[in-house]
């Protein structure tokens, strides 16, 4: 394990020590939100998402963590590979270091390099915003709104008292960029999900 070093692994291919400690960050983080692990590691992505984590150590310890989730949507006749961040978080003794900052740079560095990934979207606490700018370039999208399905009590950007973040990738995004703006965007999640 390297210290101060920002890693990256697909989460489904990380071994059960990391998961674990991925797992129990988060709960410190979020304890409320997210379950402390007992026998079973509570699982930080769907299978599903093929999610790549992003993380680093200090002194043996993870201590920075950030979630790359993607998949693909339809939206408005079309259909788009779509990338969010997901589970940012350090540990709340490291906070003010940058570690976070770091994470999430070399998270979106990761999208970036993605030659299938036609936009990035996700969203944020607005206090938080300026923070993601910072780390990579990522703009608040006033115009538009983020829901996690259709179904009846889906979980939306309007209603969360969130912002939803995005950033154009691909030529087809940024050609379609009309259509991806004062519009509300479908994750297509089960119920209960967001980004």
């Amino acid at each position: 394990m390297n210290d101060n070093i920002v890693q990256s692994i697909y989460y489904n291919q990380a071994p059960d020590t990391l998961q674990s400690e991925i797992a129990v960050m988060l709960h410190q983080v979020w304890p409320d939100a997210c379950p402390m692990p007992g026998a079973t590691i509570p699982k930080a992505h769907d299978k599903e998402l093929n999610a790549r984590s992003v993380y680093s150590y200090i002194d043996g310890k993870l201590v920075s963590y950030a979630g790359v989730v993607h998949k693909t949507i339809k939206h408005d006749g079309q259909t788009f590979n779509i990338a969010g961040l997901s589970c940012v978080a350090t540990h709340p003794k490291y906070h003010g270091q940058g570690l976070g900052l770091r994470t999430v740079a070399a998270a979106t560095q990761w999208i970036e390099k993605q030659r299938d990934i036609d936009f990035g979207i996700f969203t944020c606490k607005p206090s938080l915003a300026s923070f993601y700018n910072r780390a990579g370039a990522w703009l608040v999208v006033p115009d538009v709104v983020l829901i996690g399905s259709r179904g009846e009590g889906a979980l939306s950007s309007e209603t969360l008292d969130v912002v939803v973040l995005m950033r154009l990738f691909s030529e087809k995004a940024k050609a379609y960029e009309s259509i991806l703006r004062h519009t509300t965007i479908n994750l297509d999640f089960p119920d209960g999900q967001f980004l």
